[in-house]
């Protein structure tokens, strides 16, 4: 019974009519339209976005004496038997932490085909094929 009496009282006070309740299409300016007939964005594009092209002075890279600067991209440990310094082409400078109690050897030094390590089937991906029996 007090089911009945709540949607009365919420017919009766239009919260549930279909007129209240705009479609979400009204909201969108260019459905439904011909092109001649759409609403473009008339304004500071950049501002719009919030000027993606400005960078934070919050977003600076900290510097810390914990922290090393190397070209990344390597696979061989230094102590490595037969690997080799980079060549000019390779590698991307970056930085990575070294620790504090336990100095950790991050800077990495390359294989130069000596061990094959990209390109196709260097990793599987594909596991076991596992048949759920219902």
């Amino acid at each position: 019974m007090w089911r009945s009496t709540v949607i009365a009282s919420a017919a009766a006070l239009s919260i549930f009519s279909v007129g209240a309740i705009t479609p979400a299409h009204d909201f969108t300016p260019y459905m439904g339209r011909p092109s001649a007939q759409r609403k473009h964005f008339q304004g500071d594009l950049l501002e719009r976005a919030g000027h993606p092209e400005r960078v934070s002075p919050l977003a600076a890279p900290s510097r810390s004496p914990r922290e090393e600067g190397y070209f990344v991209g390597g696979g061989a440990r230094e102590k490595s038997n037969g690997s080799q310094e980079r060549q000019s082409g390779e590698g991307t400078w970056g930085t990575d932490y070294t620790g504090v109690i336990l100095p950790k050897k991050t800077n990495l030094r390359w294989w130069h085909g000596q061990r094959y390590q990209g390109g196709v089937g260097s990793y599987r991906i594909d596991g076991p094929r596992i048949i759920h029996k219902p």
